[in-house]
């Protein structure tokens, strides 16, 4: 067995990062290029990716990897600090040596001593829970096809609505899409000088929407993202979708439980509505994370009033709603103790939307929710 080294990457690593990242992944999948696949982290000029890649190294050879890129989430005026893990692999002939559950462990511990609130990821279910990691918030697709259109919409005109993509060459579009971006109840960072790396990765495309040349909101990917200057708005960028697009059979959207008002409009014109877990979670901070999600909860639901103690993970915390207005405080009397996976289920686990535990009254599942453009 060669001596294996796992270290943080350096700034001479990030070629070999990247090739490694490349190799990897076109063996499994389809060939990929990461720097345009995913720019907003591997495009030349992105500094400082080298120091988030955990990385197993044989001879100077990377045979494993695990990347963890710090990224911020605002949840109404609570701040989260998360990790979004990515670009997981192991070299084919390397696999069954144990580097993958080594590299987690480091960067788990890392998460921890930078005081993460959470991590998650995308991901087989099993694999990860391993590490800690559990299927966690909603989102409902909602899928719209052209005949609820053809009758639901028949009186709206659209003429008024155009799309076109996000430039630099526009600079003031991007400016104004960036701070719409940033007004949403639950959004990450997005700086502005990244924000079309953003917005662009993962093959996604991104478009302003204007309506009677008026900018309104913009759109990333098709219907992945689409946030509006007004949610009165909606009707009639759909019935532009399908209008300008006269071949188009569907159209679907994903919604956070939060949205209410698009909620209702799309459950009485969308053919059908399923509800899917947004990502894998890991929890951290289990105070910060629950005291945010219940904020935003208690935003767009009366919440119940009661109190709960738990313990997990060693911290206690105590859940309080009085006047409908949630609070959690640290430390509390006879808590009942949870397993990690089991409180993660609990908290923002699809199960509670069905099978409600009456010590909880109806505080649950909270609303945990991300977008794609504030993944890995």
């Amino acid at each position: 067995m060669l001596d294996t080294q796992y270290v943080l990457g350096t700034p001479a690593d990030r070629d070999d990062i990247i090739d490694f990242a490349n190799y990897v992944f076109s063996q499994a999948h389809v060939p990929h290029d990461f720097k345009k696949l995913l720019p907003k982290t591997y495009a030349d000029g992105v500094e400082g990716i080298e120091q988030w890649h955990f990385l197993a190294k044989q001879n100077g050879k990377i045979r494993g990897m695990v990347a963890c890129r710090p990224l911020t989430m605002h949840v109404l005026d609570k701040t989260l600090q998360y990790g979004s893990v990515g670009t997981v692999s192991v070299h084919p002939y390397s696999r069954g040596e144990g580097h993958m559950k080594v590299l987690m462990s480091l960067m788990i511990a890392d998460a921890r001593a930078k005081n993460d609130d959470l991590l998650f990821l995308g991901g087989q279910r099993q694999r990860y829970n391993y590490f800690g990691f559990e299927q966690a918030g909603m989102a409902l697709s909602c899928s719209v096809g052209a005949n609820n259109v053809r009758h639901a919409l028949k009186n709206v005109d659209a003429s008024g609505v155009t799309f076109s993509e996000l430039t630099e060459e526009r600079p003031e579009e991007v400016d104004y899409a960036c701070r719409l971006a940033q007004t949403q109840p639950l959004h990450g960072e997005r700086p502005r000088g990244e924000f079309l790396a953003i917005m662009h990765s993962w093959n996604s495309c991104c478009r302003l929407i204007r309506v009677d040349g008026r900018m309104a909101g913009y759109m990333m990917g098709d219907g992945r993202e689409l946030t509006l200057e007004e949610e009165s708005l909606l009707p009639l960028v759909i019935k532009a979708l399908f209008d300008q697009n006269p071949g188009r059979e569907s159209l679907s959207l994903f919604v956070p439980p939060f949205c209410t008002e698009r909620v209702r409009f799309l459950a009485r014109l969308c053919e059908g509505v399923s509800v899917k877990p947004v990502e894998l979670i890991n929890v951290l901070n289990w105070k910060n994370v629950l005291e945010a999600f219940f904020l935003l909860k208690a935003g767009y639901m009366a919440l119940e009033d009661g109190e709960a103690c738990i313990r997990v993970d060693n911290q206690t915390v105590t859940i309080r709603v009085k006047d409908g207005v949630p609070a959690v405080r640290e430390g509390g009397d006879n808590p009942i103790d949870m397993e990690h996976l089991e409180a993660q289920r609990l908290f923002f686990g699809v199960e509670q939307t069905v099978l409600p535990d009456p010590r909880y009254k109806n505080w649950l599942p909270l609303p945990f929710y991300i977008s794609t453009a504030d993944t890995f």
